[in-house]
């Protein structure tokens, strides 16, 4: 969708070893982008979906860590440029963390995951009509996936 939309180049960062054979595509593994951040400081947009609310949990190969969503957060804050884009794709309800499957976030945490950015909008499901303001968390045991698109601020 970036390339799509005119993005000259896409770096992804994955714990699992990819291979990918497209020019405009390039792969490193989280550990390498924190090595070497200055060489991917200063990007225009970042696009995450269902990744940050796993992170430090060790579910998918990453070090057990109680606040490594909050640490990704701040390793993304630094990579994007000044007014940069983020694409959040993250779970939305009442705060908790789900084993180690998942955190979802509510009036507690997702105040933190913001920190620094300024809300421009949230998408959910097939509505092409974006909330002007964060959606209200849900009193349930439910939670939505909305992407929320935040502006560095």
């Amino acid at each position: 969708m970036a390339l799509y939309h005119g993005a000259a180049k896409v770096i992804t960062a994955e714990y699992a070893p990819l291979t990918i054979e497209h020019p405009q595509i390039a792969y490193v593994h989280p550990i390498e982008l924190v090595k070497n951040w200055e060489k991917y400081a200063g990007v225009d947009f970042i696009a995450s979906f269902s990744s940050i609310e796993h992170s430090g949990l060790a579910r998918y190969g990453d070090p057990p860590d109680p606040i490594g969503d909050l640490r990704e957060m701040s390793k993304i804050f630094c990579l994007l440029k000044q007014g940069g884009l983020l694409y959040l794709g993250i779970p939305s309800g009442p705060d908790t963390v789900e084993y180690n499957a998942h955190r979802i976030y509510g009036y507690i945490r997702w105040p933190m995951i913001a920190a620094g950015f300024e809300f421009l909008g949230a998408y959910y499901g097939p509505n092409p009509i974006a909330y002007e303001k964060p959606p209200p968390i849900l009193k349930t045991d439910y939670h939505k996936h909305y992407v929320f698109v935040l502006r560095k601020k």
